[in-house]
């Protein structure tokens, strides 16, 4: 899922998820845009659930990248929760805070598994 700013077109957040058909073990992506405090990583929260930091792994000229694997309470927390929020600071440490909606999270994943 992909957030971008409506004036502009400029990604904000982009969550991916994959499923490697030699694993089969679910992996997430973040991308976020480049111009962050990068030392505070990016924050994922699932309703009120506990968040789960990540820490920025590198960056291109199209944005900032992190992933992580899945594990099978995560997936379970996707497949049933309503809000995932993507969660960083820009260069003067403010909070930023983009929500993605997960309500057909659960029929997605079945089509890529």
């Amino acid at each position: 899922q992909t957030a971008v700013l409506q004036k502009t077109g400029q990604l904000v957040a982009a969550v991916s998820i994959r499923v490697p058909s030699d694993t089969h073990q679910p992996s997430l992506a973040v991308q976020i845009p480049v111009g962050l405090f990068l030392p505070a990583g990016v924050t994922l929260t699932i309703d009120d659930k506990k968040p789960l930091n990540l820490a920025l792994q590198t960056c291109d000229l199209k944005g900032c990248y992190a992933a992580m694997p899945i594990s099978a309470e995560l997936l379970g927390d996707l497949k049933g929760g309503k809000k995932l929020a993507v969660s960083f600071q820009n260069l003067t440490k403010e909070n930023i805070s983009v929500p993605l909606q997960l309500a057909n999270f659960g029929q997605a994943y079945q089509k890529i598994q």
